[in-house]
């Protein structure tokens, strides 16, 4: 049988809000059912877009990743909701919408916070992957035809199928997967990881520096090489990953015939800058 599955590039992402903009026009003042009510027009959102800026000037990396209804196969909200839930067999999962009207209860069924209470109405009420539409014929719901960028995908595959897909493009879930999550995201370290970063130049004379390219960096965790990069034609570096909190490190690069770098580093919270290092 295949499933709906919803994968985010958060490489692809701009911030633009259209998935979130498209939902509420397709939601906001419809009534789609008997797949959900409609939507209340300000204050409640089905897709929750968070952004996170790392780094610090000159250099900044900003991500966004949107967070929704999992659609999750082993359902939390079923089981602490009974009977309020139904999932079916192409993934999808909604709410009984005569079931969700005046049950503000239903909002704490999700653990994950994909619930929400319409004031308007009087009604709990999630994302609904569009189910609408897709029995209609569509094929991806309003806020994957909407992306500029392309940046959401929505594909209906088996489950072996997906799950080699998964494992080839690193695809990861923001919910344990004993949820047996729908909504994967790609390239999400730039939204829950840290870097470390910086720019090596060397002083040609007192009056000029130069910016050193194509010099590998080594990054070294207690005497070991981690990770080795290039510098761009800027002379800047970039580590991309890096765990938060994970402590110590040493950046070590040799440029022939002007030194060698070494500087010792703690990751802490948030991401590392270096600034501008020169060999001694």
């Amino acid at each position: 049988m295949k499933r709906w599955h919803l994968v985010f590039d958060v490489n692809k992402c701009i911030g633009c809000y259209t998935c979130m903009l498209s939902c509420k026009d397709e939601h906001v003042g419809n009534e789609w059912l008997p797949y959900t009510d409609r939507q209340q027009k300000r204050g409640q959102k089905w897709i929750v877009m968070s952004r996170r800026e790392r780094g610090t000037h000159p250099r900044v990396d900003l991500a966004y990743r949107p967070a929704l209804c999992n659609h999750c196969e082993n359902a939390p909200c079923a089981k602490n909701a009974p009977g309020c839930v139904v999932r079916r067999a192409d993934g999808i999962v909604l709410l009984d919408p005569r079931k969700a009207l005046g049950n503000e209860k239903l909002v704490d069924a999700c653990p994950f916070g994909a619930i929400s209470w319409n004031e308007e109405i009087g009604a709990a009420q999630k994302c609904t992957f569009c189910a609408h539409l897709i029995d209609d014929g569509w094929k991806e719901p309003r806020c994957v035809q909407s992306c500029p960028l392309r940046a959401l995908r929505a594909l209906c595959m088996e489950d072996i199928e997906f799950e080699k897909l998964a494992e080839e493009k690193g695809l990861v879930s923001i919910v344990p997967k004993a949820a047996g999550p729908r909504v994967w995201y790609k390239n999400l370290h730039r939204y829950e990881k840290n870097m470390i970063s910086g720019e090596i130049a060397y002083r040609e004379d007192k009056d000029t520096d130069v910016c050193a390219e194509n010099v590998e960096v080594f990054l070294k965790k207690d005497g070991a090489v981690v990770g080795s990069v290039v510098t761009s034609t800027f002379g800047e570096f970039r580590f991309d990953p890096v765990e938060p909190g994970s402590g110590a490190y040493e950046i070590a690069a040799e440029l022939p015939g002007k030194g060698t770098i070494s500087l010792l580093v703690e990751v802490g919270a948030d991401s590392v800058d270096t600034g501008v290092l020169y060999p001694a």
